[in-house]
């Protein structure tokens, strides 16, 4: 799985963008009347997985959508049908580097891949971010937004959903 979430050991870093607001998002996250973000909500548009590739799938890294607007969340087993927007990204470059204990992870994900995202960067306004690093060794992890104020405690926020993860409210803005 893309995700990492397996019986296999897999090195892998997952990132999210959360980047539409609630208001004009497709998915309805509770019933008017109901608190806002008081159970399971939506707080990821796009997430990528930045993977090695095995040597018998031919190698190499990429880059692949595990959720973006217009596609159903999904955990891309075998028997889940394939959807257009999913796979490795188009352009997408990404370097993983071990240095000892260290792995150094890069990315570059194309505009077209994030269009939300570039939106707002255009418009100088923050968007929502998070990462998740899993690692092999341990089944240790870490999400970036673990234990900060202004997340909490939500399963939408990475892949896969039975998982707990921390919503991605952190704001980020961009420099020019």
């Amino acid at each position: 799985m893309p995700s990492s979430h397996s019986k296999a050991a897999i090195d892998n870093v997952l990132i999210a963008f959360n980047a539409i607001p609630q208001e004009q998002d497709e998915w309805l996250s509770e019933l008017p009347g109901r608190m806002p973000r008081f159970g399971a909500y939506k707080c990821t548009d796009y997430e990528f997985a930045l993977n090695r590739v095995s040597e018998d799938r031919g190698g190499g890294t990429e880059v692949w959508t595990l959720l973006a607007p217009g596609m159903p969340r999904k955990h891309f087993y075998p028997r889940q049908p394939k959807h257009p927007l999913e796979g490795p990204v188009k352009g997408a470059q990404l370097s993983i580097v071990q240095e000892g204990a260290t792995r150094i992870v890069e990315s570059a994900i194309p505009w077209q891949a994030i269009p939300h995202v570039k939106a707002l960067r255009d418009a100088g306004k923050t968007v929502g971010f998070s990462f998740r690093v899993n690692d092999d060794s341990s089944n240790a992890m870490m999400e970036l937004a673990m234990d900060r104020s202004v997340s909490k405690l939500n399963s939408q926020a990475f892949h896969p959903d039975w998982g707990g993860h921390w919503a991605n409210e952190l704001e980020f803005s961009f420099e020019k």
